[in-house]
């Protein structure tokens, strides 16, 4: 997982403030006896509210060197403790993390401060450990935090997972963020994607999906979420879900772009239900949620050649055509019109695809020859002929070509030779006539 400490510092806050609405866990530690019971005087109390409202003001300059001012005083451990409290947030303000967490671990060392206060500290440590990208530092400052504090909370754990992830430790990322899940009080849908994206990494895709099951419960208005799901489901091979998951987004309205409602689609067509992969795409065309290009209008078309659907396999496939360069789509319309005995049509695609060229030499014989077979269906058999003769130019179409002029030379030849005899045969008759007159 990408290295990235501003991540982790979005969780500052959460961590630093133990909030009213948090769970947390109660621990066994023995409870912490301060070295000392001593206090802040008057007079180093009044400077010291001073300072307090340089940094609320984000005086940072001016409060540091009034800190380190009264650092240089007679001052007990107490006081000290606290200056370097300060000292540390100060620095923190500016993303001086290193320097931060140096007065804090003498803070911390002092021993001089109240539970509350010293167990902040040794959290907050662990925040500027973090913020310095030493990681591994920040979830060993955190174990002794552990071992001392009273009560831990569900926040704290879930910055923990953090930075395991942060270090690619995956797997006991997960241990204790699914104790922060536990521990809260409501499900928190960060923590549950963060879970989802744990598993992911480590490949772990049915946990992934039972992770966002429970963030689309959390928050089944996400389109992430569903579409995620799906791709998770056809990951585990679990096709039907994958595609009633897709389904009941696209219903609820939460495929509304191009490639989610692409995705639809190749679901549908995958899954063997290319009638409503077809709708899915139809549909997205009309309403120009997918781009009209040439592409789209040809799996169009395949998808209503296979659903069987041929009068729209034919109109998605003329879209294609106007876009087309070259002339393969004018060739499966051609096709699909001769079957269908739309002999001009598949004439007309024909010379089309012949004109787009891109066709190969199987292809190019194929055409002049039902180019030729079209005109002799229409009655056009010397026309028929003519076409023919340029099917006779390749190897694949020469044969049947050949038999096809020779049937059609045939045929016409009868038929001259028949329109010759009934001639003859009226000349002969309009003679007779004559005679007997």
């Amino acid at each position: 997982m990408k290295k990235n400490s501003k991540y982790i510092l979005l969780f500052i806050v959460s961590v630093f403030t133990h909030s009213v609405f948090a769970g947390s866990l109660k621990t066994d530690n023995p409870v912490r006896e301060r070295s000392n019971k001593e206090a802040m005087t008057e007079t180093v109390y009044k400077k010291f509210v001073k300072l307090q409202e340089m940094i609320a003001d984000s005086k940072y300059v001016a409060a540091r060197t009034g800190l380190n001012a009264l650092l240089n005083k007679r001052l007990n451990s107490f006081e000290k403790a606290q200056i370097h409290q300060f000292l540390a947030w100060v620095d923190s303000a500016e993303d001086k993390f290193t320097s931060a967490s140096k007065h804090l671990q003498i803070a911390i060392d002092s021993d001089a401060l109240p539970n509350i206060a010293q167990f902040n500290m040794m959290l907050q440590m662990a925040q500027m450990l973090a913020g310095a990208g030493k990681y591994q530092q920040a979830i060993d400052a955190l174990h002794r935090y552990y071992k001392v504090t009273d009560e831990i909370q569900d926040t704290t754990f879930n910055f923990e997972a953090q930075l395991y992830a942060q270090l690619d430790k995956f797997k006991p990322a997960i241990v204790v963020l699914k104790k922060a899940i536990d521990l809260a009080d409501k499900p928190k849908e960060p923590w549950h994607y963060l879970l989802f994206n744990l598993h992911m990494q480590l490949s772990e895709f049915s946990q992934a999906a039972a992770a966002l099951e429970v963030l689309i419960k959390i928050n089944p208005n996400k389109r992430d979420y569903w579409v995620k799901l799906s791709q998770v489901y056809f990951t585990l091979q679990k096709d039907d879900k994958a595609l009633a998951t897709l389904v009941v987004a696209d219903k609820n309205g939460m495929i509304p772009d191009e490639k989610d409602r692409l995705q639809l689609v190749k679901m549908y067509a995958f899954m063997g239900v290319p009638y409503k992969a077809g709708k899915v795409l139809e549909q997205g065309l009309k309403s120009g949620a997918i781009k009209p290009t040439f592409k789209r209008w040809d799996d169009l078309g395949s998808m209503w050649y296979s659903a069987a659907e041929m009068d729209n396999a034919l109109r998605a496939y003329d879209e294609a055509s106007k876009l087309a360069t070259d002339g393969q789509i004018d060739y499966r319309r051609a096709n699909i019109y001769f079957s269908r005995e739309k002999w001009n049509k598949a004439k007309n695609a024909l010379l089309a695809a012949i004109e787009k060229g891109g066709l190969n030499d199987r292809k190019l014989g194929t055409s002049w020859l039902l180019i030729g077979m079209a005109e002799s269906e229409q009655g056009n058999d010397a026309a028929a002929i003519k076409y023919l003769r340029n099917a006779l130019q390749y190897k694949s179409s020469k044969k049947h070509a050949a038999q096809w002029i020779e049937h059609l030379q045939s045929k016409l030849k009868a038929a001259q030779n028949k329109v010759a005899a009934e001639k003859a045969l009226a000349e002969e008759t309009a003679a007779n006539a004559i005679a007997e007159q």
